[in-house]
């Protein structure tokens, strides 16, 4: 796994930031970087996955979404076929931030007020059946994941604002916000770090989820009461690093 931490001054510098761990630790390769309107537009590919993501700095954020293709002749905004966007502002000025990243995975934490954050999260889920896409992207409120089921082609689950076919539960599902009345347990007093499980809407029956895999390098956990903003939890031989974020605690391979 890997892990980089440091200061980002600038939504275009924590996009440059973005762009040479993902291509440097995560399997990404850097398909166009270059200046627009006064920011910068990034397209990313992970082969192996099929994965391409989007991102574009702004005055005060960063801007990403995924697809099934590139096209360098589009703009930023146009390529095809296209999930939902997402974006994260930095604190202004001097922000911290947090990157984690394996093979088609890369996850940033930044600084978005004195002692808040929020994720700038993409990558490609671990399936627990055969299909294909796998392709997801999230801010932890909302998730978008490529799945390729019940007949469709290049087709994008939404997220948390759909209902029935189109919905997506990952992160912030009724499980993560159960955690403070289950953990830690009762007699020994750890708290389990939950997996970040991917389910998708099916037309048959109506408003059924099926479970697609799993995200990997971050877990689920309960943080009230016990943790704070940037502490480590080890197992094992893996520390993982924890924010409150969205409906609940998240923790990050580190």
């Amino acid at each position: 796994m890997a892990f980089q931490s440091g200061i980002t001054t600038s939504a275009n510098d924590l996009l440059d930031k973005i762009r040479l761990f993902a291509a440097g630790s995560c399997g990404y390769t850097q398909l166009m970087y270059q200046a627009d309107a006064g920011y910068y537009r990034l397209h990313l590919q992970h082969a192996a996955s099929g994965q391409f993501v989007h991102l574009h700095s702004y005055a005060g954020y960063v801007a990403w979404y995924g697809s099934t293709s590139f096209n360098s002749g589009l703009v930023y905004s146009s390529q095809t076929v296209a999930s939902g966007s997402f974006s994260v502002s930095p604190m202004s000025g001097s922000a911290e931030y947090f990157l984690f990243g394996g093979d088609g995975w890369c996850y940033c934490i930044v600084q978005t007020a004195s002692t808040t954050y929020g994720p700038l999260i993409f990558g490609a889920i671990i399936k627990s059946c055969l299909f294909t896409g796998g392709a997801f992207l999230s801010d932890t409120y909302t998730t978008n994941v490529r799945a390729d089921i019940d007949g469709n082609t290049n087709k994008w689950k939404l997220g948390s604002y759909y209902s029935g076919e189109e919905t997506v539960k990952a992160f912030y599902s009724a499980t993560t916000r159960q955690l403070d009345s289950y953990s830690p347990i009762a007699f020994n007093g750890v708290t389990p770090l939950y997996p970040a499980t991917v389910e998708v809407g099916r037309p048959t029956p109506s408003y059924f989820c099926s479970m697609m895999g799993y995200a990997p390098g971050v877990r689920l956990l309960r943080m009230n009461g016990q943790y704070v903003n940037k502490d480590i939890v080890t197992l094992g031989s893996n520390d993982w690093m924890v924010f409150s974020m969205s409906y609940g605690g998240y923790a990050f391979l580190k």
